[in-house]
């Protein structure tokens, strides 16, 4: 075959994700929608290009062939195409596959404009060009909802709130009315040991399908809390924007190679760090079994690319969340593609990662909880990306969410704010999990150790099982921190002479009070109410919090009385 010449890309991408996942509050259904996601790149792209030309195989190059794969993951691919009406063949099979399989998921594709393959630096500016068109694009298309349309009058899903499609019977009992949506998403989970979803998804925690199934059901009926964990990488946006400094070589072969091998790296990763991340868990008896063994109460709904979603256990969600972000920074720095190409621009050696984690009542609405853990990633957990500059820095965000009337994270931190002449916010989040050095004030006290330690000290117990600093004076102090930082710091000088040496002073970490500020630019802070939120979240027998639990029992090492 000739040398190509004239390229086309193809970039299709499915966008409704959130919308796809959280418009139903059933854990199979929504471990099924996962499943469909999936399909954009490991199902409808491969199959359509079959279609098109029999034979075809992912090692294909646009040099010699007529396709080529680019990238894929993360509900979306970018395909290499010879020909408009190929390409349009291919976004016209992929999407109609996508409402056909999948209705409710929105799959979006664009054609770019043709380009001279030979031409270094070409690929890297159709990239740029097709993602510029495809926001508008996708816009401008009616949603799922407008094609879901009531006239005639049709029944209710009683899963979805969308117009039913038949009467199903998908529990024992009598049949009810279920929505194409619903259908084809129960269809993806799979019955027993059937579906493609759980298998998948069993394959990625490390389990086996009955396993996971159980999983599923223990969170839907039987868990008290659940966690949301929605985590994304730091800076893999200006890393793909600027590839073009990350490769050997200016032409487009060696740039679509490092692309791929880079994208690969990266989603590898995550997997190895989402399996590291489940075993260590299981380690510290995470199970649910009688004795923590058997299945991990970890669900991944999401782990594709950068991104993670997970429903797991309350109990376990923070624990779970950290290690999952210190595995992701150390499976980055050791992968050659990874930190390869990133020595090219002068940064690395790995990628780091934020995450946002909301702790809910179990069958509190998904939607909503997705949104809170989203939000404490994106607004707050990412503020380490201007704060500590210079190394990867991962870092987390929680909200224990009590009061189920309002899930807004902007509401909420603006109830953990006292005003007066100094502002003072009573959280210390985001919290540091990375393992580094420093020179940032506003680091102190805000590493995942320090949260660790003050609920240590919070939990501590002594000898005979009672807590060394009462409930009533915890709760007392906590009241306290609305009043304001003097009648807090008074309030605490009171508890000292009787309480200083049984873990006061173990949670203070050598302040002589409960607040501080990295500058005068600063409001200040206090990490007191973060810890008394996560101690239920943060078991005592993880080895972390049960060492700062002992220290808080030891007066040699509970630090320095004012």
């Amino acid at each position: 075959m000739a040398e190509a010449t004239s390229v086309h890309l193809v970039v299709l991408e499915a966008w409704n994700i959130t919308r796809f996942l959280s418009v139903t509050n059933k854990r199979r259904e929504i471990a099924g929608a996962s499943e469909l996601i999936t399909y954009l790149d490991r199902r409808w792209v491969g199959e359509a290009l079959e279609r098109l030309h029999p034979g075809f195989s992912p090692e294909w190059r646009i040099e010699a062939h007529p396709v080529e794969v680019l990238e894929t993951g993360a509900g979306s691919a970018k395909v290499l195409v010879r020909g408009v009406e190929q390409a349009r063949v291919l976004v016209t099979d992929v999407t109609s596959a996508a409402l056909r399989q999948a209705p409710g998921l929105e799959v979006t594709g664009v054609v770019g404009e043709p380009f001279d393959w030979d031409e270094p630096g070409a690929l890297h500016e159709a990239l740029r060009e097709v993602q510029r068109v495809l926001e508008p694009v996708r816009t401008s298309l009616p949603g799922p909802d407008a094609r879901f349309l009531r006239l005639p009058m049709v029944d209710e899903c009683a899963s979805t709130g969308l117009p039913a499609a038949s009467l199903s019977r998908l529990y024992p009992g009598e049949r009810e009315p279920r929505s194409a949506e619903s259908l084809a998403k129960w269809q993806a989970y799979g019955k027993e040991d059937e579906g493609d979803g759980l298998g998948r998804l069993a394959k990625l925690a490390g389990t086996e399908p009955r396993a996971l199934k159980r999983v599923v059901k223990y969170l839907a009926e039987k868990a008290e809390w659940v966690g949301v964990v929605y985590a994304d990488g730091n800076g893999l946006g200006d890393v793909f924007g600027s590839l073009d400094a990350c490769v050997t070589d200016p032409g487009n072969r060696c740039y679509a190679d490092t692309l791929r091998s880079f994208s690969a790296a990266v989603q590898a990763a995550a997997k190895a760090a989402f399996a590291e991340a489940v075993d260590v868990l299981g380690e510290e008896g995470a199970g649910l079994g009688q004795k923590g063994e058997g299945p991990v109460p970890v669900l991944p709904l999401i782990l594709g690319g950068d991104d993670l979603m997970v429903i797991c256990e309350g109990a376990w969600a923070l624990p779970f969340t950290a290690t999952y972000l210190r595995a992701f920074e150390r499976h980055t720095a050791g992968s050659p593609q990874i930190s390869g190409a990133l020595a090219r621009r002068g940064k690395g050696p790995g990628l780091s990662a934020c995450a946002g984690v909301a702790i809910v009542k179990a069958h509190f609405p998904f939607a909503v909880a997705h949104t809170l853990a989203y939000d404490l990633m994106a607004e707050e957990a990412k503020q380490v990306k201007v704060r500590v500059q210079g190394v990867p820095c991962s870092a987390l965000s929680f909200h224990v969410l009590y009061d189920s009337s309002s899930a807004d994270l902007s509401r909420i931190r603006l109830r953990q704010t006292v005003a007066g002449a100094e502002e003072t916010r009573l959280t210390a989040q985001p919290y540091v999990v990375s393992d580094f050095d420093s020179e940032s004030a506003w680091v102190e006290g805000r590493r995942w150790s320090d949260l660790l330690g003050r609920v240590g000290a919070v939990a501590a117990r002594g000898e005979e099982g009672e807590r060394l600093l009462p409930v009533s004076q915890l709760h007392d102090l906590r009241e306290a921190l609305f009043q304001g930082r003097e009648v807090a710091d008074g309030r605490l000088d009171n508890l000292r002479g009787r309480y200083g040496r049984r873990g006061i002073d173990a949670l203070l970490g050598g302040r002589a009070s409960l607040f501080w500020r990295p500058s005068e630019d600063d409001p200040w802070t206090t990490g007191l109410l973060d810890a008394m939120d996560a101690e239920q979240f943060l078991p005592l027998e993880a080895p972390e919090v049960h060492q700062a639990a002992e220290a808080a029992e030891t007066p040699e090492v509970s630090g320095a009385s004012r």
